[in-house]
């Protein structure tokens, strides 16, 4: 897994904004009139941001490229004019939409509402309302698979498009074939639109119970492309693709059930210099890390956290030393986690992540989990 994943997602995303405010300029000139081609490459701009920013962790960024990319499907529908007030507004959304892809660290916390409620006056009445309207695709154990708005999912509808459900697993069908989650997402994003990207977090089972290697990345993904074809162009088997229709999304009803469970930080007990030790102190198993975690140590790495968790519901992995985790080892840590919550315990990180350890979660759409442990 490459660790400069994040790295390309700016350099694409910059390469994406530099014509921006030349395009919007042009977009004002035309008084009104109607250009498919110049409103699509803008439009293309935000949903390849938006598609991206979400497998990162980049809500804030995410947010402001999906309130954008609702505008411009509503100028592609010719339901927006392209006047000089709604193309101040487009422009204003990009310039803050560049500065956070500058300082995406920092970008959650740059304040963008008096940008997003300008965008949202764009809408119409209508589109307001299935803006707001939550919807998800459950999965047989009750869990939502996707999240989406009642009008992205239309857009995506549109034109004849069929709507898939793709589920990818970073260790079989990514990792182990040499390939980044972020390559795929930009083969999906040249054929189609990625309508919600997430971790299947609840698969990943427990230590004790239903422990598997896989890492499920599901995509709703809708494009033009037939149902004999997709599998092939995306290198996936047959059965991880499964094709949908609007009846089989539920409204979300109060507020959302599927967040990503948080990390509660707890003190460290006192650290053992060994390649991976256990001890215990104040109510809390530290679980010290090696240099490098791969595939060949993740079960000698299970079976450590369940002995730990004999000792404490309470976990914290210290990663001072660790310099590499493949995807098998991150998914032992998020089992884990999922472990600790159902005992009603807790994991932390520490120190904090160095920066090619950060980089690897993002990669493998962990960034989360990295995010609530600092």
């Amino acid at each position: 897994m490459s660790d400069d994943l994040m790295a390309a997602f700016i350099e694409d995303s910059k390469e994406h904004l530099e014509s921006i405010e030349a395009d919007i300029m042009a977009l004002e000139n035309l008084s009104g009139a109607y250009d498919e081609e110049l409103i699509n490459r803008i439009f293309r701009t935000a949903h390849s941001i938006k598609g991206a920013a979400g497998f990162f962790g980049l809500d804030a960024i995410g947010s402001l490229s999906h309130k954008l990319e609702n505008a411009l499907h509503l100028m592609r529908d010719q339901k927006l004019r392209t006047d000089r007030q709604t193309c101040q507004i487009l422009l204003e959304g990009f310039d803050q939409l560049s500065a956070m892809i500058n300082d995406p660290e920092q970008s959650k916390s740059m304040h963008t509402d008096p940008i997003l409620l300008n965008i949202q006056a764009l809408l119409t009445p209508e589109t307001k309302i299935s803006t707001e309207t939550a919807l998800i695709l459950p999965s047989p154990q009750g869990h939502s698979i996707f999240d989406v708005d009642m009008f992205t999912l239309d857009q995506g509808l549109k034109g004849g498009k069929y709507l898939y459900h793709i589920e990818f697993d970073l260790i079989h069908d990514i990792h182990r074939k040499d390939r980044t989650p972020y390559e795929i997402i930009k083969t999906l994003q040249d054929s189609g639109l990625i309508l919600d990207c997430k971790i299947d977090f609840e698969a990943t089972g427990t230590l004790e119970n239903g422990f598997a290697q896989m890492i499920p990345l599901n995509v709703l993904f809708a494009s033009i492309i037939d149902p004999d074809v997709i599998g092939m162009l995306l290198d996936v088997p047959g059965e991880k693709i499964r094709e949908l229709d609007k009846s089989m999304f539920h409204r979300r009803l109060g507020a959302a059930d599927n967040d990503q469970p948080g990390i509660v930080t707890s003190q460290p007990g006192t650290s053992l210099k060994h390649s991976l030790a256990v001890c215990s102190e104040a109510n809390c198993t530290v679980l010290i890390l090696s240099e490098k975690f791969d595939l060949s140590k993740v079960e000698r790495f299970r079976e450590s956290l369940v002995d730990a968790l004999r000792q404490s519901a309470h976990l914290c992995l210290d990663m001072s030393e660790t310099r590499h985790m493949d995807a098998a080892a991150v998914q032992v840590v998020a089992s884990a986690l999922k472990t600790c919550i159902s005992r009603n315990g807790s994991l932390c990180l520490t120190p904090p992540p160095s920066e090619t350890l950060r980089e690897q979660f993002q990669g493998l759409g962990f960034a989360w989990l990295l995010e609530r442990a600092t």
